[in-house]
């Protein structure tokens, strides 16, 4: 079994993933708690999704077929006529993102930096890139099945080069 990328209609995340949970597969939608500004200045806190279209399904490629007959569902998103994987480690990370109270930035620009690892703190041992971002050094995971980066803020004395 494995992570794979869905890709869904604008705004459907959330449907589709129920749609999945009712199916009985392990689905993993990244959002995070945001204080959004109406434009009436009225603020309300709203659970943003991470990535604005895809969604991660856990199961075996040969599934693949029924879960993008889900209704919403437009495709799994592919890499060279292949489906796309996302490794466990990096949805672990994600997930371990998610839970602190750190602000996230998401990207779908590549940085060029260097390639470290992480020796101290709760990230201990996951690997990514190091980048240089308004003055503040932060690590990312880039999922380049999607196109997106994410990032958290991160002490440059808890890393090592690779």
């Amino acid at each position: 079994m494995e992570w794979f990328v869905l890709y869904t209609w604008p705004n459907a995340e959330k449907k589709v993933q129920i749609e999945l949970i009712n199916k009985h597969y392990e689905v993993f939608l990244p959002s995070v708690r945001t204080l959004r500004l109406w434009k009436n200045r009225q603020k309300k806190w709203i659970d943003q999704v991470l990535f604005p279209g895809y969604i991660f399904v856990y199961t075996i490629q040969n599934q693949l077929y029924h879960v993008t007959r889900i209704p919403k569902v437009v495709t799994c998103v592919q890499f060279a006529g292949k489906p796309s994987v996302i490794r466990d480690v990096e949805i672990e990370c994600i997930k371990k993102m998610i839970s602190f109270d750190e602000e996230l930035l998401v990207t779908t620009q590549f940085f060029e930096g260097e390639k470290v690892r992480i020796i101290r703190g709760p990230f201990r041992g996951y690997e990514g890139t190091l980048v240089t971002f308004n003055g503040k050094s932060r690590f990312g995971i880039q999922l380049s099945e999607i196109n997106h980066s994410v990032l958290i803020n991160i002490s440059s004395r808890d890393l090592e080069k690779l």
